[in-house]
């Protein structure tokens, strides 16, 4: 079984050029958005750590409950 190979024309040329372009383009964003998500998610665990730290630091067991 032979596949044929298409005819270089200007615009099967232009057309390959920007599927690259797209390619290249579309692998900068993936890696800007996952970088995005980890810093967001280091953001949250460590907004949660501090908010529990400051609750801990004022919390007085309540006598009726021992």
């Amino acid at each position: 079984m032979f596949f044929r190979i298409p005819c270089l024309t200007p615009g099967y040329i232009r057309y390959l050029q920007t599927e690259a372009a797209r390619n290249v383009l579309q692998k900068s964003e993936d890696l800007l958005l996952s970088r995005v998500a980890v810093l967001l998610g280091l953001t949250g665990i460590s907004m949660s750590g501090y908010s529990t730290h400051q609750l801990t630091l004022h919390y007085k067991p309540s006598s009726r409950v021992l």
